[in-house]
């Protein structure tokens, strides 16, 4: 399966700017049986682009720019084989099939900042919304974690909310809507209240043959770790295990501060005139693929 997402960001300012170094989260991370076959990347105006990992792992690129502009212009194109597809071939180790399971030493340790802080006990208001999902003594942790992440699209509303940061888990419980980025932090915190390590992914999710075309959006979702699977994505907007149309770019302790472009100009306040984003994310027809390939 082939994957071909194409993302295109346009500043335009009333009078030339500086430009401060601007971090582009752009490629996707490695990941079994991923493989990115093509990756292109146009900036006007001209730009240094240096690459480098962060603490994470994440792939970053840092674009600095040596002169002053009156615009901004990033296109990043990609090809991405998908050669897994199943999101369900894993084994889980038999210490985690049920709930509460517990990491070994070295998975604790590296895994500490993925779970609640130490002696912090959970929000009274998410300990009321998981009690349905842990009747019964000992169950199962892959039937609760995906009955968590099923009912999550079913009981609220996805609602557009275009300023940056994420709404507390009580918010949303309350509120009873939220964005992408609002029901992965609330999966994220059902799980470390779980015992289960979390933390967040933004990417892409491509639509597959057959769909209506729209214009495609950057999605955020979430990962888990579970012994002997490692990390596994869940999308809790679509209720989903995160399959073959979901392309991770990076990840974060923290819900919703993974942007895909950072950066600032330098100058007045009120110079930039428009900021425009237009995305498409789709799978390839197989007529569309037989080009592409070698």
């Amino acid at each position: 399966m082939l994957l071909q997402i194409d993302h295109s960001t346009r500043y335009r300012y009333r009078e030339p700017v500086g430009l401060t170094p601007h971090v582009l989260r752009l490629v996707p991370r490695a990941a079994p049986g991923r493989h990115l076959l093509r990756s292109e990347l146009e900036i006007s105006p001209e730009a240094t682009v240096r690459w480098n990992l962060d603490l994470e792992e994440n792939i970053l690129g840092i674009a600095t720019f040596p002169s002053e502009t009156d615009h901004l212009e990033i296109k990043s194109s990609l090809v991405v084989e998908q050669r897994i597809t199943n999101p369900f071939d894993f084994l889980l180790d038999e210490r985690a099939l049920r709930l509460p399971f517990s990491y070994n030493e070295r998975e604790r340790s590296l895994l500490r900042p993925y779970h609640r802080e130490e002696n912090s006990a959970p929000d009274a208001v998410l300990t009321e919304w998981l009690s349905p999902f842990l009747a019964g003594e000992s169950p199962f942790s892959l039937k609760v974690l995906t009955a968590i992440n099923g009912q999550i699209p079913a009981l609220f509303r996805y609602t557009p909310r275009h300023e940056p940061g994420v709404r507390p888990v009580s918010a949303t419980l309350a509120m009873g809507e939220g964005t992408c980025r609002d029901f992965a932090h609330l999966m994220m915190e059902s799980s470390r209240a779980l015992g289960v390590a979390a933390r967040y992914v933004s990417g892409y999710l491509c639509s597959s043959p057959g769909t209506p075309v729209e214009e495609s959006h950057t999605h955020g979702w979430c990962e888990l770790y579970l012994p002997g699977a490692g990390w596994r994505g869940f999308d809790p907007t679509n209720g989903i295990l995160a399959g073959a149309h979901h392309v991770a770019v990076a990840t974060s302790v923290l819900a919703g501060e993974i942007p895909p472009i950072e950066g600032n100009y330098c100058g007045a306040p009120g110079l930039s005139l428009s900021h425009e984003v237009m995305i498409t994310a789709r799978e390839l027809l197989p007529a569309e693929e037989e080009a592409l390939r070698p």
